[in-house]
């Protein structure tokens, strides 16, 4: 049985970089995809539009390393919804400043998915907690340029929403209908819940559900196999309680024999539907 974590984060700087994948690999691991973080997680110092270039690069080459030991892997990267908020905060910058950056970081991202150096863009989207409305706009004007871009560019999309059920779907699936996507399947709702998952499935999108056993269980036990799994591993020596991708196998084992699950199930959410949603195959 192979294994795939369809939602990795990475950080060669401060974490373990590309030797997720070599710790993932010797767990059956078969595909990671690898998501950038922020470049405040990277550098010390702040430079605007310089650092997330710079991040990039640095994650672009940790995927190379990473394919270079035999698992596939892609590398997409974006603007969190968290990164307006924070540079507002600690920078003590205007919205429209940060809107600014945040549409000339992904038209850049846009360009490296253009020329095959990035799968995707992402995270980007909405707050998932209490943020001041202008913040909130700014989030989703850099929401819907992304998802311009992705349709320009055959990109992926990975989303970071507010979760709120199907009103999420929904109100995504307008956005997207607007700009007229048509493989739907190449955006995919991060970190989901259960409940959301038939309705993103059924109006034609991806989803990954987080990694932990109270998660696996529940949607093992009432969902089809209509999704993908997530570590959403952090790759931040200082942040304790995390899921990691080599961690995930065993964690998909207990609960298949816990549940005595049939193991086509298992390969469909990691194979089939990876298949479906990336187009790569194992």
């Amino acid at each position: 049985m192979i294994f795939a974590d369809a939602h990795s984060h990475i950080n060669p700087v401060k974490g373990l970089g590309y030797k997720i994948a070599e710790k993932f690999k010797e767990k059956n691991g078969w595909f990671i995809s690898f998501i950038s973080a922020s470049p405040w997680d990277y550098f010390d110092d702040f430079q605007g539009f310089k650092s997330y270039q710079k991040m990039i690069e640095y994650q672009i080459n940790e995927c190379k390393k990473a394919n270079n030991l035999g698992i596939k892997s892609v590398c997409i990267a974006g603007f969190h919804p968290e990164d307006i908020d924070f540079i507002i905060d600690k920078y003590h910058a205007s919205p429209s400043y940060v809107l600014d950056l945040g549409l000339k970081v992904v038209e850049y991202e846009g360009n490296l998915c253009k020329e095959g150096q990035l799968f995707g863009l992402g995270e980007v989207g909405r707050q998932h907690y209490k943020s001041m409305p202008e913040r909130i706009a700014v989030s989703q004007i850099i929401l819907e340029k992304a998802l311009e871009i992705a349709k320009d560019n055959d990109c992926m999309v990975h989303l970071h929403l507010e979760n709120s059920n199907i009103d999420t779907v929904k109100i995504i699936d307008y956005s997207v209908n607007k700009i007229n996507i048509k493989d739907k399947r190449k955006i995919v709702f991060h970190h989901a819940k259960p409940s959301m998952i038939i309705d993103a499935y059924n109006l034609g999108y991806s989803a990954t559900l987080y990694g932990i056993d109270p998660v696996l269980s529940k949607a093992f036990s009432s969902l089809p196999p209509i999704f993908m799994i997530e570590s959403d591993f952090p790759d931040m020596p200082n942040i304790k309680k995390t899921v990691a991708p080599w961690e995930l196998p065993q964690k998909i084992l207990d609960i298949y024999n816990r549940l005595s699950i049939d193991e086509k199930y298992l390969y469909k959410i990691n194979v089939e539907n990876v298949e479906n949603a990336y187009k790569i195959k194992p």
